[in-house]
């Protein structure tokens, strides 16, 4: 299967299970592979013949400035859900990042990956 992977996008959201948490926004990385038969634009050359990358991201990161989650994996879900909603995926991956979470230990980064392949 072909991939197209949107790397590293920086959003800054309100995620956490705390309210002092929530009061302040945080910056999650958030990386997408899309999966998707991508044998047409290679051929053509036309962006009507794959999944817009660029409205993906768009999209995605409307969605995660807007949200109020408080888990990471509830987040994670719902980018799952808005990309698996595209023309032509067939199964995405999301992996969304937080760096530096408040919690007890000295962690660099708090990382959840959740895959949905399509049927």
């Amino acid at each position: 299967m072909d991939v197209i992977t949107i790397r590293d996008l920086r959003v800054e959201t309100h995620v956490g299970v705390t309210k002092s948490e929530r009061a302040r926004t945080q910056t999650v990385v958030i990386s997408i592979d899309i999966e998707s038969d991508l044998t047409a634009p290679a051929a053509s050359d036309d962006v009507a013949d794959t999944v817009d990358y660029d409205k993906v991201a768009t999209q995605v990161a409307d969605l995660v400035r807007s949200s109020e989650s408080s888990l990471l994996e509830h987040l994670a879900g719902k980018i799952a859900d808005l990309v698996s909603g595209y023309k032509g995926v067939d199964g995405v991956t999301v992996e969304i990042m937080k760096e530096r979470p408040p919690i007890d230990e000295d962690v660099g980064a708090v990382v959840v990956s959740l895959e949905r392949p399509l049927e």
